[in-house]
């Protein structure tokens, strides 16, 4: 886990990532590379040559000065390389993160609610390689003046930085925007137990209510009378009427069952 992302508060969500594109990297190091090249090119060329340059002597410190300047070129490179990899510009549900160093740790971000402009800039070398700087700028509520959580320079896809930047913003002032957990790619939430909502205007579960409210009210159980004024029950009716009231939701499927089995069972 990267050390931005342990930082993240609860709930919050890395949302986009970036950070200095490649050209940064050569720029920052360019006659380090150059330096490099040279003595790499130095000590192959004494190494090869069979008779001495000056002599023995000043041949051989000429070649290890040039091994260890070479060493000291790819270390520099090296550690430029690995700073770079260890930056880490972010933008999370809630914030705009950056994150620098290898072993000390320089973090800077800004709450999105509080960002008032990005300015971009890119020349046109950066538009066709895809990088530019961006600068972020917030709201001081102390002195009531403008203040940057600080430049990206040669951040690595601007646009799309800033277009996510925005996105989000606009999302957490208009949070009726945002589109269901499944339509933007994350798991979906935890199922929470919920009561019942009353039914819709229109839907289904009111014509059940509906009906249930205006189903006249069952008649009191009479005195059962003797078995021989009793009518004799037509279990077709019967089984009809019990799968009308199974179909409405008034008895369960078991109920029916029970009741289909009595019947049956009487006749």
């Amino acid at each position: 886990m990267s050390y931005a992302a342990k930082l993240l508060s609860r709930g919050e969500e890395i949302i986009y990532e970036s950070r200095q594109h490649w050209f940064a990297v050569v720029a920052e190091t360019f006659w380090w590379i150059v330096g490099a090249v040279v003595l790499l090119a130095l000590t192959i060329f004494l190494a090869s040559n069979q008779a001495p340059v000056v002599n023995d002597g000043i041949d051989g410190v000429l070649t290890v000065a040039a091994l260890l300047g070479l060493l000291l070129c790819l270390g520099r490179i090296g550690l430029k390389i690995w700073d770079w990899r260890n930056q880490e510009w972010l933008i999370t549900t809630r914030r705009v993160i950056r994150s620098e160093g290898i072993f000390n740790k320089a973090m800077s971000d800004s709450n999105l609610e509080k960002i008032n402009d990005a300015m971009l800039s890119q020349s046109w070398v950066g538009r066709i390689f895809n990088y530019g700087t961006l600068d972020i700028l917030t709201a001081a509520e102390e002195t009531g003046a403008h203040a940057g959580i600080g430049d990206f320079p040669m951040i690595a896809e601007p646009v799309a930085f800033k277009i996510a930047m925005l996105n989000q913003k606009e999302l957490l002032e208009r949070p009726d925007l945002a589109p269901p957990r499944r339509a933007q790619g994350r798991d979906a939430a935890p199922d929470y137990q919920r009561e019942s909502l009353p039914p819709r205007a229109g839907s289904d579960r009111v014509s059940q209510v509906a009906l249930q409210a205006d189903a006249p009210a069952p008649a009191p159980v009479a005195a059962a009378a003797p078995a021989a004024e009793r009518a004799p029950e037509d279990p077709a009716a019967t089984l009809e009427r019990l799968g009308s009231l199974r179909d409405k939701g008034l008895i369960t499927a078991e109920e029916y069952e029970a009741k289909k089995a009595q019947i049956l069972e009487r006749f």
